[in-house]
């Protein structure tokens, strides 16, 4: 049996096809992510209703499970693909960890700034990894993004984003 999955796996060219491994990590994320929508708490009173705070999750990693089993068990494009080892051979690995390292940095630093400034300085410190000289412009999107979010995360969905031990160390509030 275990033979007939290899001889499979490498008809498909599996390893040496950028697209199908791909897949095959953001499949294991949409796993992961799914196994954690079980663990969005739900209201008693509305958990008859239809949408929950589990639906919109729940529906997208489905949609990402099935269009990546979708992408891995279709036929290679052709013996032309790119392989992995070209394909990565040119990519700029610095900007990629330095925004990975950002975004832990924002989940740590969170609870202290809070959702405006974490927001803002994530996203005006992203611009300058990405070599963007307009830091006026950044200063200005990054401001207007963390607003915006802020506004409808707030006003129209009323979730509760806190302002932060800084802002409560400041204000005394």
């Amino acid at each position: 049996m275990s033979w007939v999955f290899a001889d499979a796996i490498s008809k498909m060219n599996f390893l040496n096809n950028k697209d199908k491994l791909g897949s095959s990590f953001i499949l294991l994320f949409a796993l992961g992510y799914l196994n954690a929508t079980f663990d969005i708490p739900i209201d008693r009173m509305i958990a008859v209703e239809i949408f929950t705070a589990r639906t919109l999750p729940i529906f997208l990693s489905i949609i990402t499970i099935a269009i990546c089993l979708v992408q891995i068990f279709m036929p290679a494009r052709g013996a032309a693909d790119e392989t992995l080892s070209v394909a990565v051979a040119g990519f700029q690995w610095k900007p990629c960890f330095l925004l990975t390292g950002l975004m832990l940095l924002y989940g740590l630093t969170f609870n202290f700034f809070g959702f405006l400034v974490a927001t803002f300085l994530f996203l005006f410190i992203g611009f300058a990894i990405l070599k963007e000289k307009r830091f006026l412009l950044s200063a200005a999107v990054s401001g207007g993004v963390a607003v915006f979010m802020w506004a409808i995360l707030t006003q129209m969905f009323d979730i509760f984003l806190d302002s932060g031990d800084l802002y409560r160390l400041l204000v005394g509030a």
